[in-house]
């Protein structure tokens, strides 16, 4: 099983030029910027594109949104 990590991407996730191929990916917090239900909805139809089989999103102390 691969697993890849990312984090901090603030939502400028769609910045990033190559993300690795794997089983899992990890984005290990900050996925947001200003936390808004739009910037929610922008990463999982981004996070939708990746072939990753799996996603996990783990919410940092930027992604207050997911709390609401």
């Amino acid at each position: 099983m691969k697993l890849v990590c990312i984090s901090d991407t603030h939502s400028l996730h769609h910045r990033i030029p190559d993300i690795p191929d794997g089983d899992v990916l990890i984005h290990a917090g900050d996925c947001l910027g200003q936390g808004t239900l739009e910037n929610i909805e922008e990463l999982n139809e981004w996070l939708g594109t990746l072939p990753h089989r799996y996603k996990i999103v783990i919410a940092g102390n930027h992604d207050w949104a997911f709390q609401e």
